[in-house]
């Protein structure tokens, strides 16, 4: 693969205010400060010297919060704990005893994989982490991993799987977490932690979208953090429906603890607010239609005022309450605490119309309280508190073209005050699309990618310079599209044939606008099978330093993932090949322990072996755990 030669200079977005404006906030300031100061002093004292547990799930994949910014923009965005957890990600905020060392480099490879059933996570969805204490070492019954499994739910096919023991594996070392192998136990890979078909639906759902995890906000070490996942089930002719499940450790697991397929099926719930540790959940319905089944759109919560935001296919986006009753919840204090319950106090009973078509994910930008999401239609949507709708034409829509969607939700950058869309056909199949518009949608600019109408795009990706950086040089926004003609359909599985891959990296220009015109950078990743990207994921190494870009085609049994050092231009670093290709990708780095620094994902189309399959009849899933390149 030959590299393209880069431009000599780039321009960092975030200049919205001048240098001297801006403010970096650190622990104390940003988070503490904002969460503490809520609390009476000897309950700040006690949450000074308690446990940091820290998720990572999708939501953060499309939450941007760089280290720089207006004063009132970075105090709006220590609301979130989003924030503080990219801080920490990126080493803005100091070492954590055993988990910020210097680690020695080792390749991308497979530590475990574990068979998910007939099917796994969904093309573009994440598995959601749970690290119980970010300042300790990392533990092996504490710290898990959830896999939302998009097949329909039984007595032998759960839908929500969790592991621990995460940490286990031979790949470049023993990790901390082996054990001596048993008749039941492997030693040397995750064991199930729980395994549930969660019935709401009669016959079955899938959960198709991504899981949430509860984080108490005013009291982050409490019993609510971790212990309940939010998540929304769905299947063919009916409406979807929003669970709340208080996981319990053990249930539905099998003699073989690599085992997932005997899971406990929960379907009937709980009228109130479900207990940590109980095993039970809660059920609550997405409108009244037969029709509302939710393809896209995972739940994101706002952990400050304990509400969730989440969209189905007919293009309604929900407004829940009660999520997870945390502590900073007032409706939570009497003793029987409410089950989540659509939010009457927001559009006609909880719900606003926002298009006719599928919704993405919703991001809520904490800095102007607006929630944006993309829709079947092309256009990227802002709807303010009060229910206000304001749009921006991205993509053709499906009524046009058959990959002029936003099939992945926006990337929202609330600190310097721009959102960022993608589609596949844009300029009535012309070419596809990246979009920056302001977080008003008052102003956009659009950068023509490869090849329209070709395949659907997916998530686009900064550097870290994008987040770092106090001047204006260095930032790039990549993203993957396709050049040619590519045989249809273009989808997971499916023989396609024709057209060149390539990233290609986006410049910015004066007051942070995206450069308008051809793509500044790009790198062709050749031919063959593939021709979708997944959605790219940066992950920066503060200890080495050095800045990853993991790039994955959903195609068939070749080659289809990849680290890429971006550091200061384009080196690939090692290939894999993962069933016919991966769901969407979550990340871990706090350990410098032996298979503690990974990354989390389904590898689609596997067989019950998780050999990656050579066929295209396969579509059974595979959780799958690598160790990062070059990350250790």
């Amino acid at each position: 693969m030959k590299e393209k030669s880069n431009s000599s200079v780039y321009v960092r977005p975030h200049v919205v205010r001048a240098i001297a404006t801006r403010v970096l906030l650190v622990l104390f300031i940003a988070v503490a400060g904002a969460a503490l100061g809520l609390l009476i002093p000897e309950r700040r004292a006690e949450a000074l010297v308690q446990r940091a547990p820290m998720f990572h799930d999708w939501s953060m994949r499309y939450t941007a919060y760089p280290r720089l910014g207006p004063m009132e923009a970075m105090q709006a965005a220590s609301r979130d704990p989003r924030a503080f957890f990219e801080w920490h990600r990126r080493g803005w905020l100091g070492g954590f005893g055993g988990r910020d060392k210097d680690r020695g480099r080792r390749d991308l490879q497979r530590d475990w994989s574990i068979n998910l059933g007939t099917g796994g996570t969904a093309a573009t969805m994440y598995p959601a982490k749970f690290t119980f204490d970010v300042t300790a070492a990392p533990s092996c019954a504490n710290d898990f991993v959830i896999f939302p499994v998009n097949a329909a739910g039984s007595s032998s096919q759960p839908n929500l799987v969790a592991f621990n023991n995460l940490y286990s594996g031979t790949a470049g070392a023993t990790g901390v977490c082996n054990r001596t192998p048993t008749a039941n136990d492997t030693g040397i890979a995750a064991t199930v932690m729980w395994s549930y078909n969660v019935q709401g639906i009669s016959g079955g759902g899938a959960v198709t979208t991504s899981p949430a995890i509860s984080y108490d906000y005013i009291n982050p070490a409490g019993p609510i953090t971790g212990s309940k996942i939010a998540f929304v089930e769905s299947a063919v002719g009916s409406p979807a429906h929003f669970h709340v499940l208080a996981w319990k450790s053990g249930d539905g697991v099998a003699t073989n603890l690599q085992n997932v397929l005997s899971p406990l099926t929960i379907n009937t719930f709980v009228s109130a607010q479900p207990v940590a540790g109980s095993g039970t959940a809660t059920d609550l319905l997405l409108g009244s239609s037969t029709s509302g089944t939710d393809t896209l759109s995972s739940p994101f919560v706002d952990y400050l005022h304990d509400v969730a935001y989440v969209g189905n296919d007919l293009g309604t986006l929900y407004r829940i309450k009660d999520v997870f009753c945390t502590s900073n919840n007032p409706d939570c204090t009497v003793a029987t605490k409410p089950a989540p319950s659509l939010d009457a106090s927001w559009g006609s009973g909880g719900a606003i119309s926002v298009c006719s078509g599928k919704l993405t994910g919703p991001i809520l930008d904490f800095v102007t309280m607006n929630v944006f999401v993309g829709c079947s239609d092309g256009k990227l949507y802002s709807i303010s508190q009060s229910g206000t709708i304001k749009s921006v034409t991205v993509g053709d829509g499906v009524a046009s073209k058959t990959y002029g969607a936003i099939v992945d939700p926006p990337v929202v950058d609330g600190v310097n005050g721009f959102v960022y869309a993608v589609s596949g056909s844009a300029g009535g199949g012309a070419n596809g699309v990246l979009v920056q518009a302001t977080t008003t949608l008052s102003s956009s600019v659009a950068v023509p990618i490869g090849a329209g109408n070709q395949c659907n795009m997916h998530a686009p990706a900064f550097n870290n310079v994008y987040f770092t950086s106090p001047t204006t040089a260095g930032a790039l926004i990549y993203v993957g599209g396709v050049t040619g003609t590519v045989s249809q359909p273009c989808s997971p599985g499916s023989s396609i044939t024709g057209g060149d891959v390539f990233i290609y990296g986006v410049t910015f220009g004066a007051g942070g606008v995206m450069t308008s015109g051809a793509p500044g950078t790009s790198e062709n990743a050749g031919g063959g099978p593939g021709a979708e990207w997944a959605p790219l994921l940066e992950f920066y190494n503060p200890t080495t330093p050095v800045d990853w870009l993991f790039v994955a085609a959903l195609q068939s049994a070749q080659t289809n993932m990849a680290s890429v050092n971006i550091t200061g231009g384009w080196t690939w670093g090692t290939f894999v090949t993962e069933g016919l290709g991966p769901s969407g990708m979550t990340v871990d780095n706090d350990s410098s322990a032996a298979q503690a620094a990974s990354i989390y994902f389904n590898a689609l189309g596997e067989n019950a072996a998780c050999t990656n399959n050579t066929v295209l009849t396969d579509t059974g899933g595979c959780a799958v755990k690598l160790t990062q390149a070059g990350l250790q």
